[in-house]
């Protein structure tokens, strides 16, 4: 770069160049004229008057207390003024709430893959010699499905099994990390080389290493005999992803020297082995002795049933994000991984944006620290002024106590306290009723038995009291024979339900004074029921007969009334509302708009919006008074944007600058000259911006027109 005598800034380096008391010897001989070449130098404006160090950032000193409790991921609600503890404890919630779900998780995907993982360790045992190895390499191909993070897992599982017995050295190859085929090798070499060795093996590598090329396979051949390595697994994840030829030269170059090295490929395959084998040619297969392990794949409900289950958990997730994941698993092919983030993205915008997470702690009780702020949240929230408080109050004439509420923040704190312990308590209600609904129906072979996560959804929003499933189950239950009637009381016995223990040894007693090994049934059961036909004036008519019952059968119906009472009583104590919940607000998370920007984006939507409405991003004062107009004072893209958006399929430059300069130009300015290639200056970056967005390109047809290529909400 040649660098400008005449700058403002060239000049103030000559000059404290000059004014050097002590100038050195290397100094004076490299003086610096106006035709020096120059790489780069740095300018510091004479007029500065902030000369410190670079190095160092400068800090206001306007809260001591945000500085000496470090930095936090979230940032202050309540217009600012939340208190910098709870912005911390918002942070800290998240993570302890956060871990133990991710250790499930993680615990239930290796707990999925564990057969997976001895089937391959009993195909690397098995495997002969090396000098024996001439039917070809041997392979393993792992079909993880979506998941293919399981994969990672099982190849760190096999790895460290082998470790304690023999030698092996592990390669993980990511199709990012290997461009070409030298890359691939290169990488190989590096990686197998530099597991396990001291400082010395390490440095004797290193000479042995320097005549040879680092992409030559004989690096690992000799590493190989002189550290006894048994095995070396080379592991491709992702394999659909990789280059298909790259893949195919490495597999027959491996196959030259799987005579001297002891080679194990494993591939992780998300779709499918036929579609994998289509990108290999032939010649490359024949040299694979390729194995099959299928992974099996966990359950989205297991998965979403275990985290909502966990004890520690602070909150559960409404129906409307929960059925946004769940329709986002099903409709899409997406791992485990991406359905963790999708809980991990709701755990962390509960506790970044809601204020009121903060009484969510384990260790929640009245002190000083309860900030005022947060007291006049409650006061306002849904749950405090119509749902089970105040209005349940002044229906009871206890208007004393909501004056208390209203103006008592220590007796706000305990009643809060109080309603958490509460609502967590008939949460875990819910759903422990929900996994007892889905036992009576293992125990009636209920079809179709709805799963655990679509019952969890109508009982987040308070749906699946009085919904046809449960009458459909008690209906189905008072129809049972007394045989299956035992099985059931014996499975529910240890329920929550009251008197299951006593009906089960009532019903022992009535089977044991049964004359024959009939069971009994009750009157419900179409056993005793019958159709009668009768014609009435040339109508037939069907009636329904019920047998007369024995005495065994009428007690048997009266057992049979008294379980379905009891299971009715539970069914409607337990699926309480949760919205009708105090404080429902703080202990369900449920929205759906942060979520499905995140995970579901709308880029065109969001690029219109902002052109076309700048000051909802900018936040200007300038652009608010013309918001739904066009102005000056919006950015030369905007305006170009807005001018776009009126013209037809296409635009003529010519007109196009002059409506352009009709908005943006000042007809008061000294220099016509000037103030003109400004605005030209301004009008080419915003017609390169449109061009780079794809909203325009030069016409074939006329070389002065443009083409219009998107209409705005198409």
């Amino acid at each position: 770069m040649k660098v400008n005598p005449r700058s403002s800034g060239f000049l103030d380096i000559l000059a404290m160049a000059e004014n050097t008391d002590e100038p050195s010897s290397d100094a004076a001989e490299h003086q610096v004229d106006e035709t020096t070449i120059m790489g780069c130098f740095q300018w510091t404006p004479t007029h500065a008057h902030d000369r410190r160090s670079t190095k160092r950032r400068k800090i206001t000193k306007h809260d001591d207390a945000w500085e000496s409790s470090g930095p936090s991921l979230m940032v202050p609600l309540l217009n600012g003024i939340e208190a910098r503890h709870n912005v911390l404890l918002r942070e800290k919630l998240f993570i302890a709430a956060w871990k133990p779900q991710q250790k499930i998780i993680d615990g239930l995907c290796s707990d999925a893959a564990i057969d997976t993982v001895h089937h391959v360790v009993d195909f690397i045992n098995g495997l002969s010699s090396v000098g024996a190895q001439e039917s070809g390499i041997p392979s393993g191909l792992v079909t993880t499905g979506p998941s293919g993070s399981v994969f990672a897992s099982i190849v760190a599982s096999v790895t460290s099994q082998f470790k304690l017995e023999r030698k092996i050295s592990a390669v993980n190859i990511v199709p990012s990390q290997v461009s070409n085929l030298k890359a691939a090798l290169k990488l190989i070499n590096d990686r197998a080389t530099d597991s396990g060795l001291d400082a010395e093996d390490d440095q004797h590598k290193q000479e042995k290493r320097r005549p040879r090329l680092s992409y030559d396979l004989q690096i690992l051949c000799d590493h190989v005999r002189s550290q006894s390595i048994d095995r070396v697994v080379l592991a491709f994840h992702d394999s659909e992803a990789f280059d298909g030829t790259l893949l195919s030269d490495l597999i027959e170059l491996i196959s030259l020297w799987i005579d001297r090295i002891p080679f194990i490929l494993l591939f992780g395959i998300k779709t499918s082995i036929e579609l994998f084998q289509e990108k290999l040619p032939r010649r490359s297969i024949r040299c694979l002795r390729g194995v099959q392990f299928d992974v099996t794949e966990i359950s989205v409900d297991v998965l979403f049933r275990a985290v909502s289950f966990n004890k520690t958990r602070p909150f559960l997730l409404g129906p409307g994000v929960s059925s946004l994941i769940l329709q986002a698993q099903q409709e899409s092919i997406q791992g485990i991984a991406s359905f963790a983030k999708s809980l991990q993205y709701a755990y962390m915008t509960h506790c970044f944006a809601n204020p009121l997470s903060v009484l969510l702690r384990k260790d929640l009780e009245p002190s000083e620290d309860f900030q005022v702020e947060i007291c006049g949240c409650l006061r306002n929230l849904d749950s405090f002024k119509r749902v089970r408080l105040a209005e349940d109050m002044i229906n009871r004439n206890d208007a004393k106590t909501v004056k208390r509420l209203l103006n008592d923040d220590k007796f706000l704190q305990d009643t809060v306290i109080n309603g958490i312990g509460k609502g967590k308590e008939a949460l875990d209600c819910v759903l422990t009723a929900i996994d007892l609904l889905l036992l009576v129906h293992s125990c009636l072979d209920f079809k179709p038995s709805e799963s655990w996560t679509k019952l969890y959804i109508k009982a987040m929003a308070g749906e699946l009291r009085d919904s046809p499933v449960i009458k459909e189950t008690l209906l189905a239950i008072q129809k049972l024979p007394s045989d299956s009637l035992a099985s059931l009381l014996n499975r529910v016995s240890n329920s929550l339900v009251p008197d299951m223990q006593r009906y089960a040894d009532d019903l022992r007693k009535l089977e044991s004074q049964k004359d024959d090994a009939t069971p009994l049934r009750s009157e419900y059961n179409t056993h005793h029921q019958s159709l009668r036909t009768t014609i009435v004036a040339q109508k037939v008519e069907l009636s329904t007969h019920v047998s007369s019952l024995s005495e065994q059968d009428r007690s048997y119906s009266r057992l049979v009334n008294h379980v379905d009472d009891s299971l009715k009583e539970y069914f409607q104590n337990a699926l309480v509302t949760p919205q009708e919940l105090f404080l429902h607000e703080v202990l369900i998370y449920d929205f759906k708009s942060p979520h499905r920007e995140v995970f579901a984006p709308k880029p065109r939507h969001a690029t219109e919006r902002a052109l076309s409405s700048p000051h909802d991003y900018l936040g200007c004062n300038c652009c608010k008074g013309s918001q739904h107009g066009l102005s000056s004072t919006h950015p030369a893209t905007s305006v170009l944007y807005q001018l776009y958006l009126e013209s037809g399929a296409l635009i003529n430059i010519a007109d196009l600058w002059s409506a352009f300069y009709t908005i943006v130009g000042n007809d008061d300015a000294e220099d016509e000259d000037d103030e003109q290639e400004r605005v030209l200056a301004l009008f080419s970056r915003a017609l390169a911006e449109l061009k780079y967005l794809g909203m325009i390109k030069h016409s074939r047809k006329k070389a002065d027109h443009l083409a219009k290529l998107l209409w705005n909400g198409l």
